[in-house]
């Protein structure tokens, strides 16, 4: 796996505003230029802030699509995408009925090793029909690589091991061919231009940012900072919320300063009205009435139309303009998505489902069962300091 930072212009702008601030010029003492590299690299090439977009490309060096798809994921690599802050990850995928792949994906592996992962992908795209052995070796040379250890690298286990582990990872993704990519984990398949890969970029960047407007403090309820916490993946649009919710709340009045409820989206496809319910939900949960809207909509759960949810949002005071503008465009559907995808990560299906701490209860839980849950969470704690 090789991974690259766009916007690289950013990071020459940093680094000559670094330099001011280490009063560094050439010739400078070796200390002062050391502390020059130190800040730089912990202010630029590492960016505090994690990137807004990270792309995983599955790919195949003998694979002409992917040579085809090899120059936009460069082009995003090298040059990012204007305005958003873009990390790409290339991951071997070699096909078995390419004969010279496997090697290939050596060959960059081996590259990367000694810091010219990038460079050698660019040389094996670019003479994807000369991937032989010799071939491997003098691209090497070109790239002015320490021979003796690329010859090593080329055919050690650690190298196999590598592109066997991302494989790995492709198949449990279910990829089945190339290329194949990941926009912060929504999948596509296919090569495409990099106007349209840049699109896409900018669309996914747009939903993590609004997605993490939402944070989790906005649906949740009881003592921060409890060492019990009840995470609530709910359907707003199920009946057997209702009793859920309700059990849940006795629980957290019992214990007022050891638990908190945390909600999760879990909308089930065949509630027709789900997912816009929940969307609205996010979008009152921006402006601190998550609760509010999520009670109206479990108690009126057969008048959840676009309409209502736009009325409501008026009743709460918020402005009923604004709030329509933001469901109709989906803003907040990528939060709903996330929890979604989390809620698949750990096996759930259908909902209700309550997790207290990392104890799993399916379906509308008991307060007794719960408490047993919260008292045995609390002594273990307690046992444990």
């Amino acid at each position: 796996m090789a991974a690259g930072h766009g916007k690289r212009g950013e990071v020459i702008v940093r680094a000559c505003e670094m330099r001011k601030r280490v009063d560094w010029k050439p010739g400078a003492s070796a200390p002062r230029l050391l502390a020059f590299i130190v800040v730089l690299f912990a202010t630029s090439a590492f960016p505090a802030e994690k990137p807004g977009v990270t792309i995983q490309v599955y790919s195949d060096f003998q694979c002409p699509f992917c040579r085809g798809f090899a120059q936009p994921v460069r082009e995003v690599e090298s040059k990012g995408v204007e305005g958003e802050w873009t990390k790409v990850e290339f991951k071997n995928f070699p096909l078995s009925f390419h004969p010279n792949a496997q090697l290939a994906a050596q060959a960059a592996q081996a590259a990367s090793e000694q810091g010219k992962f990038w460079e050698m992908h660019d040389l094996l795209f670019a003479n994807q029909s000369a991937l032989q052995r010799d071939d491997l070796l003098r691209y090497a040379e070109e790239l002015h690589l320490d021979m003796e250890r690329f010859r090593k690298d080329l055919d050690s286990e650690a190298v196999k091991q590598k592109i066997e582990a991302d494989k790995a990872e492709g198949f449990k993704r279910q990829i089945n061919g190339t290329p194949a990519f990941f926009i912060n984990e929504k999948g596509y398949t296919g090569a495409m231009p990099f106007d349209e890969l840049a699109r896409l970029v900018r669309t996914e960047a747009g939903r993590a940012a609004a997605a993490a407007e939402i944070t989790g403090d906005l649906m949740s309820r009881g003592a921060t900072g409890a060492p019990v916490t009840l995470e609530f993946f709910a359907d707003l649009e199920s009946p057997v919320s209702i009793p859920a919710i309700h059990v849940l709340d006795e629980l957290v009045a019992l214990y007022p300063e050891t638990v908190r409820l945390q909600f999760r989206n879990f909308p089930l496809a065949f509630h027709p009205k789900a997912a816009l319910a929940h969307e609205a939900a996010m979008t009152a949960a921006r402006s601190g009435h998550f609760w509010e809207f999520a009670t109206y909509i479990l108690d009126h759960q057969d008048s959840v139309g676009e309409q209502d949810l736009i009325v409501y949002a008026g009743r709460l005071g918020l402005d009923e303009v604004k709030f329509a503008e933001t469901i109709r465009q989906h803003k907040y559907a990528a939060k709903v998505d996330a929890d979604l995808s989390e809620g698949f990560r750990r096996g759930i299906r259908g909902s209700p489902v309550v997790f207290v701490n990392s104890k799993r209860i399916d379906g509308v839980p008991g307060l007794q069962k719960l408490t047993e849950y919260v008292e045995a969470e609390l002594a273990a704690k307690q046992a444990s300091r």
